[in-house]
């Protein structure tokens, strides 16, 4: 019998929901993808901005996991369905596969994330078998920054396009018309 290599293959799937709509949603993520807006995603850095969202632009990214480790991830936009889907080909850190899709729903957006990748850096195939929750749990922790980044770009952007109409001096903090 011999010994099998350590796996240290991972699928993710992850749901978030926005009460956007998905072209908002799109573009939030189109402005962060192409460094045309700070990053609102904790723990995500964009290392090397893309020109545009479409293929075959090239991201890259720098993640700090919160148990203190980064990885560096290119990746190449394989497909882009603006509004609706994006798909690309990591490379780095991890070897694999990833897409996004946004769906409407419930009034919102339902953000779907499908990452099927392989780590590369020695020390975490080596530790995988035994870090294997620990790693699922730090990629959770991390689209959940991710979730409540955007939700809150996108309630930013919306008090941006709010101006008072007709606004009278010194009415300001008043909390009354007169």
């Amino acid at each position: 019998m011999t010994a099998s290599a350590p796996r240290a293959a991972y699928a993710f799937r992850t749901r978030w929901w926005v009460a956007a709509e998905p072209a908002r949603c799109w573009q939030e993520l189109e402005r962060v993808a192409t460094g045309r807006a700070a990053s609102w995603w904790r723990g995500l850095r964009v290392a090397v901005p893309a020109p545009a969202l479409e293929p075959p632009a090239r991201v890259g990214l720098v993640v700090r996991a919160p148990l203190g480790y980064l990885l560096r991830v290119d990746l190449v936009v394989t497909h882009a369905a603006p509004g609706r889907e994006a798909a690309a080909r990591s490379t780095g850190d991890l070897d694999g596969r990833g897409r996004v899709a946004l769906r409407p729903c419930r009034g919102g957006t339902e953000l779907v994330f499908v990452w099927d990748v392989e780590v590369r850096r020695a020390w975490m195939r080596a530790a995988s078998p035994l870090l294997r929750p620990l790693f699922r749990a730090a990629h959770a922790v991390v689209m959940r920054a991710g979730e409540r980044g955007l939700r809150r770009a996108l309630a930013h952007r919306r008090s941006e396009g709010r101006k008072p109409v007709n606004p009278r001096p010194g009415a300001e903090g008043s909390g009354a018309d007169r």
